[in-house]
């Protein structure tokens, strides 16, 4: 064996000593992770590092003060958390506009929240401000669903069997008539398509409903106010006064 070959051979063993040596800190270094993360900075392990320091919905944490949990995913979870809700904290939902409207009414009225929600809900739907419905009722019925006029009016508005029935064919009996539903829908849509006969006279439709058409178009015609009193106490007086428009578009 020459010089040249010797000198080949030890290189060779000197090689294949390093890459055992390379290979065996290798082999250790995979054993043990914590000396991975050590030497290795945060930001440059492949993606588990940067996922955990990202804000919002990446990131689970328990409620403060309560227990956790960790899942398959290594991800610290909440063992309180509510279903679909993470943090475990109960989501807060506002009421709807109309519920609180109804709140107020029932208060200003000592009424059922429930009455008060469907006077609201009826006034919109027949284009009649809510706020001129209640002083309606309140002045026609006290609030009273079975309440009867001695002329024969019925319900919460006080309509005539005969203008119930012109407004509506469909009630044919007292009991249907008396019925909150019912009496709410006829008797503010009566309202309403008075104030329009009048221009939109809140004052003069209000009058009508009390005193008929009939009278206050006399009197009008007559030169005379038709005014008997009642549109003051539906209408109220300052500083309560009603000074709306009456009607809603629909």
């Amino acid at each position: 064996m020459t010089g040249l070959d010797r000198g080949r051979r030890h290189l060779r063993l000197a090689l294949r000593g390093v890459w055992s040596g390379a290979l065996g800190a290798g082999l250790l270094l995979l054993c043990s992770p914590g000396a991975i993360t050590a030497s290795i900075p945060a930001t440059a392990i492949a993606g588990q590092v940067v996922v955990d320091t990202l804000p919002g919905p990446m990131e689970v944490r328990p409620p403060s003060g309560g227990s956790g949990r960790t899942n398959a995913d290594g991800e610290q979870v909440s063992s309180e958390a509510a279903p679909g809700h993470a943090s475990g904290v109960p989501i807060e939902t506002e009421a709807p506009p109309e519920q609180g409207r109804a709140a107020a009414y029932a208060r200003r009225y000592g009424i059922s929240q429930g009455l008060a929600l469907q006077i609201i809900d009826t006034a919109l739907r027949e284009g009649l401000d809510p706020e001129l419905g209640f002083r309606l009722v309140r002045v026609e019925s006290v609030f009273r669903a079975n309440a009867r006029g001695p002329a024969g009016a019925l319900g919460l508005t006080q309509l005539m069997p005969s203008t119930a029935r012109a407004l509506d064919r469909s009630l044919r009996t007292e009991a249907e008539i008396l019925d909150p539903a019912n009496n709410l829908r006829t008797g503010f849509r009566y309202l309403r398509t008075l104030i329009e006969r009048y221009g939109g006279d809140v004052r003069l439709g209000v009058l009508a409903y009390n005193r008929g058409e009939t009278a206050v178009n006399r009197a009008l015609r007559a030169g005379r106010d038709p005014e008997n009193g009642y549109s003051s106490k539906v209408l109220g007086s300052a500083p309560n006064q009603y000074t709306g428009s009456g009607l809603l578009r629909r």
